[in-house]
């Protein structure tokens, strides 16, 4: 039950059995921060850790005592209040700094529930979400507030939603909760919620403890919508507004399998040599505009990559993502934060899968797939070690045969560095600059800075070819 912090509660500042009278209370906090608004002890707040921004508001802001209860914030009206901090990357844009968690998971509880009267489903109806800017150098009480309104979700996302939780839902069922990832679904997942590796729960089905979990919104789902970026959602028919989304994918392309590249070509009006061909392609096949992006994929971070087998089954390229800049790479604070390890550890793919006959590739289908937890642990390795290597200082030796033709050779990790992962140019021309000051092509354009000064070619972090291949064949390929 909650307790207000008032000794009447016509002294609270709102109605709490007024939904409007919160929801206009709150609105107040946009553009504000707590210090402006509340009278706070400055002294009771010192040395606060920033996670506790949301209890300082429940506490000085809207007046009642926090509390771990399931029941809503606001029983009168239902509305559970949220906290979640954004930040502003170098581009100005704003992103969600981490999940958005919704409630606690009762295994032994989950397992007798139905979606429509769910404990997830009910918080999820009345969200009243409070964003507010973090800043690593700001006191909490200085943090502004940039959101505060009922977070509505589409009847679109919704159906995602419930697919994710009804897949979440099988796994607890099948007695595999020790199993549950944050990549096994879209938008809504199964976080870890503990203090450590022991933090377990016991659930159904299966003598081994699980990891205690909850459910939350993933961080994409909450940049797509703190950004309103006008997405544009995959058309569905009305029998298909119930479906989740792996099941529409898959139907979309299973309409053009066997299709050769160039009557695909043909019949969307793409050209085959387009630089972007296979992302537009991905696009039409899907029913999104050339110039739009895919709003689920979007907001559930899923990575599409096209990949062509060779006719044996064997792929001539490794697969690439974004490259890095070395200053970038040291400041990461952890693998589990870093660009790379959200990849791997909550990443989703959808390979979209080209096969060679004769002198063309066809069309073979779509698969969604996630790094298994050995090989997250491979890449995590390869992370580590170009970190290592970059901080001590990176050997270039020159392996030129031709003088006139700059090539160097580096101690960074390479394709036979485990099997799974590598680091390799990310530039289509190299260039450095050495300890005297000496440049070799275009340094401003196609290199990256190192720490002590000297630069070279532009690197990132790749998945091996014979990786790809083999967990292609896993799936069928």
């Amino acid at each position: 039950m909650v307790r207000y912090l008032v000794d009447d509660l016509d002294d609270l500042p709102y109605d709490p059995s007024d939904r409007e009278s919160i929801l206009s209370y709150a609105a107040r906090l946009r553009g504000r921060t707590l210090r402006q608004l509340c009278d706070i002890d400055a002294g009771a707040m010192n040395g606060a850790n920033k996670g506790r921004l949301g209890q300082a508001l429940e506490m000085y802001y809207f007046k009642y005592e926090p509390n771990s209860d399931q029941e809503p914030d606001f029983p009168e009206v239902g509305l559970e209040l949220k906290t979640n901090p954004i930040k502003r990357l170098k581009n100005e844009d704003i992103s969600a700094k981490e999940r958005l968690v919704i409630t606690m998971i009762d295994y032994c509880a989950l397992v007798n529930e139905e979606w429509e009267t769910s404990t997830v489903r009910k918080k999820l109806d009345d969200i009243l979400l409070v964003s507010y800017l973090h800043d690593p150098e700001a006191d909490i009480l200085d943090y502004e507030f940039k959101y505060a309104a009922v977070q509505a979700v589409t009847d679109e996302d919704m159906a995602v939603i419930r697919a994710d939780w009804e897949t979440i839902l099988a796994k607890v069922r099948a007695g595999r909760a020790h199993e549950l990832s944050g990549s096994d679904t879209n938008y809504l997942e199964a976080c870890t919620k503990g203090a450590n590796a022991q933090s377990v729960r016991k659930q159904p089905f299966s003598g081994e403890p699980a990891k205690q979990r909850a459910f939350a919104l993933k961080a994409s789902y909450m940049t797509a919508f703190y950004r309103d970026l006008g997405l544009a959602s995959i058309p569905r028919t009305d029998e298909e507004r119930q479906w989740g989304l792996e099941k529409l994918v898959r139907t979309r392309f299973d309409e053009y399998r066997g299709m050769t590249e160039s009557s695909l070509s043909e019949k969307f009006g793409i050209s085959s040599h387009a630089k972007n061909f296979h992302a537009l392609l991905t696009k039409a096949i899907l029913g999104i505009g050339r110039n739009d992006e895919i709003g689920e994929f979007v907001k559930a971070g899923i990575i599409v990559k096209t990949v062509r087998l060779e006719s044996d089954g064997d792929i001539k390229e490794h697969m690439s993502f974004p490259a890095f800049e070395f200053a970038d790479l040291l400041d990461e604070e952890s693998w589990s934060e870093s660009a790379f390890g959200r990849i791997c550890e909550g990443g989703r793919f959808l390979f979209v899968v080209f096969k060679r006959n004769g002198g063309e590739f066809v069309l073979q289908g779509c698969s969604f797939w996630r790094m298994p937890e050995c090989d997250i642990d491979c890449a995590r390795d390869t992370w580590e070690e170009t970190r290592r290597v970059v901080a001590r200082g990176i050997e270039l030796r020159d392996v030129s045969l031709d003088p006139s033709r700059h090539r160097y050779a580096n101690n960074l990790p390479g394709s036979s560095f485990n099997g799974v992962a590598h680091v390799r140019p990310h530039a289509t021309k190299s260039a450095y600059r050495f300890e005297d000051g000496t440049e070799v092509g275009n340094v401003a354009r196609d290199a990256s800075e190192l720490p002590d000064g000297r630069a070279m070619t532009r690197q990132g972090f790749w998945l091996d070819r014979s990786y790809v291949a083999k967990q292609l064949r896993m799936l069928g390929y």
